[in-house]
């Protein structure tokens, strides 16, 4: 498996990218429901010890960056800061990286399995879950990782990730079973990402056993989940 990353080509790729995440619609301050009247003071206090906060100071000090610089906006910025405890496709969690998909369909396949893991795993009741598209930019130099790495299981795949840090990339193209079509990106590098624009709501319809339909609040479509698999684009490219 180290030749199949020997032998990658590395491309130099500039492309818009999305991603789900939870969405509190219409949105609440992060402490509303346990602080009250308090938010404030409670924020002030978790930001003493927050480590996203104080890898940002600590980057602007070192770099002099602004910290308007998309790099340091949450979005991008949190990713880089906090460890996955699942890892991700590439690599084990004390690698960190950030994982978008080529287009919006993949990235509602992506979305839909992992939530369906997550709420399986927690045995949640029925509930509706509304999520938001993230996209941005990226550009950067990427091991084109495409194939290979599909058939192997994640021991050997975070062998590959050894393999792929050794060489100077921003990160890797890879497709997963989610929708082996669709084009995925892990960012090594968060000063590849153009700042975070947010995007449509979809509503997850979750019966306690699987998410059997979505809802797009843009559009009004009603959406299998079966069918974000599919080859053939059921969503128009944004």
């Amino acid at each position: 498996m180290p030749n199949a990353v020997a032998n990658a080509p590395i491309l130099q790729k500039t492309l818009n990218t999305f991603l789900l995440i939870p969405s509190r619609f219409p949105p609440i301050r992060l402490y509303e429901r346990i602080a009250g009247d308090f938010h404030d003071a409670v924020t002030d206090l978790e930001a003493l010890t927050n480590p996203r906060l104080r890898q940002k100071e600590q980057i602007i000090d070192a770099s002099g960056l602004d910290d308007k610089s998309p790099s340091l906006q949450n979005w991008n910025h949190a990713p880089f800061a906090y460890f996955n405890p699942e890892g991700s496709w590439f690599f084990p969690p004390q690698t960190p990286c950030l994982e978008v998909s080529a287009d919006i369909q993949t990235a509602l396949a992506v979305s839909v399995a992992k939530r369906t893991r997550f709420l399986s795993q927690t045995d949640q009741d029925k509930l509706n879950l509304d999520m938001r598209v993230l996209s941005r930019r990226v550009s950067g130099r990427f091991l084109d990782a495409r194939g290979p790495a599909m058939s192997v299981d994640q021991v050997k795949r975070w062998a590959l990730g050894e393999e792929i840090l050794a060489h100077d990339v921003d990160g890797v193209i890879f497709s997963s079973p989610e929708r082996p079509i669709g084009d995925r990106y892990a960012v090594l590098n968060g000063d590849c990402l153009e700042r975070a624009i947010q995007g449509d709501h979809y509503r997850y319809v979750w019966d306690g056993k699987e998410i059997k339909e979505l809802y797009s609040f843009a559009k009004g479509d009603v959406i299998d989940p079966k069918d974000l698999q599919s080859e053939d684009l059921i969503l128009p490219a944004a």
